[in-house]
């Protein structure tokens, strides 16, 4: 998995190292950074990849620029435009995600299979229970989603690609990363300036989300096929009802009201993963063709032109809906929906396993009134992987 990172260290940047250690046989994690001071007693699947000073903006500008066969005055432009722009706001690098598999090609060769990208703002959990031969055989980019499985979108929280050239290049189709590259680049630094020129500190972005027409230009690559799965959990709500437990280096997402007992869970997180990578969605049933539109009330973030909504995407019953979820697919030029069984179980209490847990809402308030972030050394989770809780009031270890 693929993460360029431009901010300072962030406070719960420990647990994401410790937590990613778990699925060290399957999946490395590359960090590309400039030039922080990364933390000692990393795990052997995590690898923090300095590139220096602007190094970041320059490799994006050489590798998208000569994927777009630009001259080198232009490439140049692109450079100091990026550098530019990732200094006033980091958070835009999330807007060539798709490009990842270009940006980076140099450090995937033929060494992986499959490259992705993600955030660093989660924890992981028994990731290869998750994963499924099934989804690397099959298909061409396997997405997690959170459950809102009639957004017929790529998750910019979990993404993988077969590294396949015209797979790692769908990115290309898309006007702002294309041939518009360098047209939207010029227009954000514009923006930026005029901003600054007025004194206005807090104004609205020109961000356009990888999760727009990239998903929508990668459903027009002849043949490819795509999976979208309901595994991850993601704190989006503030308030919120639930706590993360992690345990073992498993991810439990329950009830706030819930009664916890916290070594059940420990007993019930040593599942060991089986090489045959079955996963934990047992499918059911045919294919149910989705009638796809602009217009279902998804995505209302991206751009109406993009937007990829399953009206007909049937619910199942309420008392089944521990158990019984859909997944979807995408082959043959259409889309799909399947009906899964859970094999993992969900306790009396509410309790349920996921792949990992994206911080995202919850941590914009954590520190300003609440609980904060416990120090982590991950000195001492090389042996014993940590057990903590994850709040919107921040994040408490356990033991």
């Amino acid at each position: 998995m693929l993460i360029p990172w431009i901010n300072d260290v962030p406070p719960w940047l420990t647990y994401f190292i410790a937590t990613a250690q778990r699925s060290e046989y399957l999946v490395d994690w590359l960090i590309f950074h400039e030039a922080f001071t990364p933390p000692r007693g990393l795990p052997a699947n995590v690898n923090f990849i300095d590139l220096g000073a602007g190094g970041l903006s320059q490799l994006i500008g050489l590798k998208m620029g000569e994927a777009l066969g630009m001259p080198v005055r232009n490439a140049s432009l692109l450079i100091r435009s990026m550098r530019f722009m990732l200094e006033k706001w980091p958070r835009l690098i999330a807007e060539y995600k798709p490009a990842f598999g270009t940006i980076f090609e140099q450090y995937l060769g033929e060494h992986y299979t499959h490259w992705g990208y993600c955030d660093l703002d989660m924890v992981i959990g028994n990731l290869p229970l998750f994963l499924e031969a099934k989804e690397f055989a099959t298909q061409d980019i396997v997405s997690y989603s959170f459950g809102d499985m009639d957004a017929l979108y790529l998750r910019g929280q979990w993404t993988m690609h077969r590294n396949r050239k015209d797979i790692s290049t769908i990115w290309k189709r898309c006007p702002h990363l294309g041939d518009e590259l360098q047209k939207e680049l010029l227009m954000k630094v514009a923006w930026v300036r005029r901003m600054e020129s007025r004194g206005v500190k807090n104004y609205p972005k020109r961000f356009q989300s990888a999760e727009g027409c990239y998903s929508h230009r990668a459903t027009q690559l002849p043949g490819i096929r795509i999976k979208m799965a309901n595994k991850q959990f993601v704190g989006l709500s503030v308030p919120s009802e639930d706590v993360i437990f992690v345990v073992n280096g498993a991810v439990w997402q329950c009830p706030k009201v819930a009664h916890v007992d916290v070594a059940q869970l420990r007993k019930l997180s040593t599942a060991t993963c089986s090489q045959d990578l079955p996963g934990v969605q047992e499918p059911l049933g045919e294919l149910l063709p989705l009638e796809v539109t602009p217009d279902g009330g998804c995505g209302k973030w991206m751009p109406y032109e993009y937007r990829m909504c399953a009206l007909n995407l049937p619910e199942p019953p309420e008392h089944e809906r521990d158990s019984i979820g859909f997944n979807t697919y995408y082959h043959d030029g259409k889309f799909y929906a399947q009906r899964y069984r859970a094999t993992l179980p969900v306790l009396d209490n509410g309790c349920k396993q996921g792949s990992f847990f994206h911080m995202q809402e919850w941590k914009k308030i954590w520190g300003f009134g609440t609980h904060g972030v416990d120090a982590l050394e991950l000195v001492f989770t090389k042996n014993k992987l940590p057990s903590f809780t994850i709040t919107t009031e921040g994040i408490s270890l356990l033991d």
